[in-house]
């Protein structure tokens, strides 16, 4: 009886498990040892495993008709070999030597990227390559059609992007995220995905998404990592955390924790010119911020309940109890026909800010033959908490000498929760995915205002605002591919009806709306026979506006500026259409991008009241022309080089405040080249250096000049590669900056901005256990917790 019953407790994985063994030697009959083998299976996560010291391995197949082994070992040619699941069981490979390869050289590279074209993606694989001695972060920053500026990533000209790992969105800040990818391993990287035109899966808002994939290891056991980094700007900042994971047949623990110390600095001068009343207005800020401490938390599960169904646990998030910055500007105003100082103020802004962000996360996935169900739930808690202390000199032309001052306390605080199915069935030829899911958020903002008079601290109530945001989407997708000979399809269409209710007190304003809108999205490829691809894509996006740029108070910066929201301004409707061809590393794309309504921060000078209002609303609409061509060039064997350009035509038409239409155009480009070298066989020493260039751009009213950056990294293994030293100077050459202006109507001004981007860092990381165990998979965040 008992051996009926433990039949029956492992009949499913019987059905449905199948254990793939094979054995790997060389051209001698002799077994080669520890060599990596990635195991790619449709619609699957790769599988990463190892040779023992026989030259043999195993691993388990689920639920899958085929899959392809990839193996790339120093010395001999790479191999690439697809099988089907159920012909054979136990392999036998043999690798044939390269004779290409000096075995004499001292210094020696990996396999050269592979760039390789999707149905609705770009995968760039960075395995075996010397990009996986740098971080993740860096990675990221080398991909084809990623551009990265002021520190924020951007895909084919847009910010409105969505970063993901395996699929799974983190829940997290941009700043958080950076932080979160410096400090991860590039060697667990297996590939990154470009999806500029999302399928129906994702949800409709942004532009397109960046996905991290990580190796997956059949190993169990644990490891860890101890990190610090030293980083040196104007001032300097530090580091120190560490990563822990732990595998066993069932669970999967992963969690990290890091302490992050610094001052920062911004540095702004601007300039508003009134030619009504002649004078040039002009303002030197440099804003330092100390934070003591931030804290930045991750732990993520995984229990297998069995071998077709698993439960996925987690939180995350950051804290910051303490912002502290103490701005003092000066502003001199001079008489433009003279150039005389007529009159200066003098602005000291006391700040403090802190911060809090929650997030956690529970998933239920099942397979069931070539069927797969998975049920999603995130809940997100940001808070955010902001007091400024405003005191104004004033010297004024013919007027006595003043002083201005004033007090705010802005608090605000969300709840996000949601809840989401997806259905997915796989066959060889053709695949279906369908899903649902509700959304709700609730933003509640308070905004204080006091003024000094007299000495006396008084409460405004008619500068002060309470604003309140709340919102549900429903979400319903469908979404088929199909394969027949040299061609591949794919389609899908998403609905999303969203209800939008907002109250503000001051000024009073409610909205309440409903709106449904259809996204549909359509993929054609054709394979070539000499291996090159060519693909056309169709799809619709929206982007909806950030929760904290809804709200219509004025929030003042000091005496002359504020920022005020637009608790009215529509979501962006994006019409995404491009051509692309693919022939082996060389990859070339064309598209077209039509924005209607899109929504941006733009500044109205008002010369009655000589105010400057940065202002967050929709202008009419935005259209870009493009083309791109990226290219991975093995120079030597011990050197690669990585090319990617970009050039587009942007327009964007505006309203000024004589409420007449303007235009706004630019013809902008993009250069990127980058370079590794491996300095030793064993490739533990490396070098990495790269340009990045962007030509002048629009947003709106505004032109943004040119900008470019020069970086060098270096990184050294040592102790068995378990100690690791690395060294970054990025803006070398301090040429990352940029002048922003605008000149229409009564509007002329404009600012020079510089980040503090040239820096000198120095990366610590010490390893140990067992460092080949996987991580365990992170949640996916949503697009409501993206909007934060």
């Amino acid at each position: 009886m008992k051996i009926v019953m433990t039949f029956f407790l492992l009949l499913p994985n019987l059905i449905f498990a199948q254990i793939i063994s094979g054995k790997i030697i060389d051209e001698q009959n002799q077994p080669i040892k520890n060599s990596s083998i990635e195991v790619e299976i449709p619609s699957q996560d790769p599988i990463v495993t190892e040779s023992n010291e026989n030259g043999e391995f195993n691993f388990e197949l689920h639920q899958a008709q085929s899959f392809t082994i990839y193996i790339k070992e120093f010395g001999y040619q790479e191999f690439e070999k697809t099988y089907q699941a159920n012909s054979e069981n136990s392999l036998i490979i043999t690798l044939q030597k390269d004779e290409t390869i000096n075995l004499k050289d001292v210094v020696i590279s990996g396999q050269k990227p592979l760039l390789k074209r999707k149905i609705d993606r770009i995968e760039f694989n960075v395995e075996n390559t010397p990009l996986q001695n740098l971080s993740a972060w860096d990675i990221v920053k080398n991909t084809p059609n990623v551009l990265l500026k002021n520190d924020q990533l951007s895909v084919r000209g847009n910010t409105q992007i969505l970063v993901t790992i395996n699929d799974k969105k983190t829940l997290m800040s941009q700043d958080d995220l950076k932080q979160l990818l410096e400090n991860t391993d590039g060697a667990t990287v297996s590939s990154v995905e470009v999806i500029t035109n999302p399928p129906a899966k994702y949800e409709a808002s942004g532009s397109a998404i960046i996905n991290i994939k990580m190796k997956k290891n059949v190993l169990s056991g644990y490891k860890g990592q101890i990190a610090t980094r030293y980083h040196q700007s104007i001032y300097s900042k530090g580091m120190l955390g560490t990563s822990q994971s732990y595998n066993t047949e069932k669970w999967q623990l992963t969690g990290s924790y890091y302490f992050v110390n610094g001052k920062y600095i911004r540095k702004n001068f601007d300039v508003t010119i009134y030619e009504k009343d002649q004078t040039r207005w002009e303002s030197d800020m440099i804003r330092r911020t100390v934070a003591k401490q931030q804290h930045i938390y991750n732990f993520a599960s995984q229990y297998s309940i069995d071998s077709l169904q698993n439960f996925q646990f987690g939180i995350n998030g950051s804290r910051n109890p303490a912002s502290i910055g103490n701005y003092n500007v000066p502003t001199n105003i001079y008489n433009t026909t003279n150039n005389q100082l007529e009159s200066f103020y003098k602005t000291q802004n006391h700040r403090r800010e802190s911060s809090n962000n929650f997030n956690t996360y529970l998933v239920y996935d099942k397979k069931f033959g070539q069927h797969n169900l998975t049920w999603s739930n995130n809940f997100s808690h940001p808070y955010y908490k902001e007091n400024q202390d405003v005191l104004t000199k004033l010297n004024f032309k013919d007027k006595p000498y003043e002083e201005n001052r004033f007090l705010s306390a802005a608090l605000q605080k969300l709840n996000l929760f949601s809840t989401q199915i997806d259905y997915s069935l796989t066959e060889e030829n053709y695949g279906l995915e369908a899903g649902a899911k509700y959304s709700f958020v609730k933003n509640d903002n308070d905004l204080d205002f006091f003024e000094s008079i007299q000495n006396q601290i008084e409460y405004h109530p008619e500068k002060s605002n309470i604003f309140d945001y709340k919102e549900q989407i429903f979400a319903l997708y469908i979404s088929g591919n199909y394969k027949w000979k040299k061609w591949e399809a794919k389609a899908g269409l998403r609905s999303e009806t969203a209800l939008i209710n907002t109250i503000s007190d001051n000024p009073i304003s409610q909205n309440k709306r409903t709106n449904t809108d259809l996204f549909p999205t359509l993929y054609v490829l054709y394979n070539f026979e000499n291996a090159g691809q060519i693909g056309l894509n169709y799809g619709k996006r929206i982007d909806r506006p950030d929760y904290n740029f809804l709200n219509p108070s004025k929030s003042y910066y000091n005496l002359f500026s504020y920022f005020q929201g637009d608790a009215n301004a529509i979501s962006t409707i994006i019409h995404n259409l491009s051509l692309s061809y693919t022939l082996k590393d060389w990859n070339f794309e064309a598209y077209y991008r039509y924005e209607k309504n899109p929504t941006m921060e733009i500044s109205i000078q008002n010369p009655e009241t000589f105010e400057t209002v940065y202002h967050f609303t929709n202008i009419k609409n935005g259209e870009a022309f493009g083309a791109n061509l990226s290219k991975n060039f093995n120079l030597k064997s011990w050197w690669k080089l990585n090319l990617f350009t970009m050039g587009e035509y942007n327009q964007n038409y505006y309203f000024g405040p004589d409420n007449l239409q303007y235009k706004n155009d630019v013809f902008f480009y993009h250069l990127s080249l980058s370079t590794q070298f491996d300095l030793d066989k064993a490739k533990t020493f490396n070098i990495s250096t790269g340009y990045h260039y962007n030509s002048p751009a629009i947003q709106a009213s505004f032109d943004i000049s040119s900008s470019q950056n020069t970086y060098l990294i270096l990184n050294k293994k040592i102790w068995d590669k378990r100690f690791e030293i690395g060294l970054v100077f990025n803006d070398i050459f301090k040429t990352d900056r940029n002048t922003i202006s605008t000149k229409y109507a009564n509007q002329n001004q404009y600012f020079k901005d510089y980040r503090d981007t040239q820096y000198f860092m120095l990366n610590l990381k010490y390893n140990f256990g067992n460092q080949k165990v996987k991580e365990a998979k992170q949640a996916e965040k949503t697009a409501e917790q993206n909007r934060i």
